[in-house]
């Protein structure tokens, strides 16, 4: 029996969620996923279609797709702090929030991945990594081992994160960025694209450059 899912968000990487479920069927030969539409709350969506399937109206309507999963990657470097109150405004369960791996990702036996994730094309999670709820780690990047990455967190493609190292809640890991083995990146701290970070960072930083410096205001 298949599972029938909801997609928040209708451009960039909640795109590449839908490709991902139709992959995952695929690779089975069976339809583990059935993609219902996305929910947007831009109004200029609504009544649209995107590769065939529908955008159902703003997130508030949320309830109307009964037990439907749900599933997102909304999050860009300039709007990432918003995602936990986005998620935990609408009062649900954590059960019904699916996790998405696309078939070309490799995901170790023994990691740890949390509910709402989604993992990419061709991304990496390697032997002892814990990977908290609705963290999305787009194409190409890479979890070491016994890393540990919190809640919320995005890495952009082509991260490396390396091993034994702690990103905390709601970080934003920009797009080729990478993170020296054994450091602490504090919650909400933003790294920039390209990033070479070989020093823990405190909480709610900007930090760029290589070696990546803190960004003051």
């Amino acid at each position: 029996m298949s599972t029938p899912v909801v997609i928040l968000g209708c451009s960039g990487n909640c795109v590449d969620i839908l490709e991902s479920m139709l992959a995952c069927n695929l690779a089975q030969g069976v339809e583990l996923y059935r993609p219902l539409g996305f929910l947007d709350d831009d109004p200029a969506r609504r009544g649209q279609s995107l590769y065939g399937y529908p955008v159902l109206g703003p997130i508030s309507c949320l309830s109307q797709w009964g037990e439907a999963l749900v599933v997102t990657a909304i999050g860009s470097s300039a709007s990432f702090s918003r995602k936990p109150a986005l998620l935990e405004g609408l009062g649900l369960p954590r059960q019904r929030f699916a996790t998405i791996i696309h078939p070309s990702a490799q995901v170790s036996g023994w990691a740890q991945l949390g509910q709402g994730c989604v993992v990419l094309q061709q991304a990496t999670v390697c032997a002892g990594a814990q990977v908290d709820d609705h963290v999305v780690v787009l194409p190409s990047s890479v979890i070491s081992h016994d890393a540990h990455i919190a809640d919320y967190t995005i890495l952009a493609g082509g991260v490396i994160v390396s091993g034994f190292v702690k990103v905390e809640k709601n970080c934003y890991l920009g797009a080729g960025s990478t993170i020296r083995e054994r450091l602490t990146i504090g919650a909400g701290t933003l790294v920039g694209m390209g990033s070479v970070v070989v020093k823990s960072v405190a909480a709610g930083a900007v930090v760029i450059g290589n070696p990546a410096r803190e960004r003051k205001s």
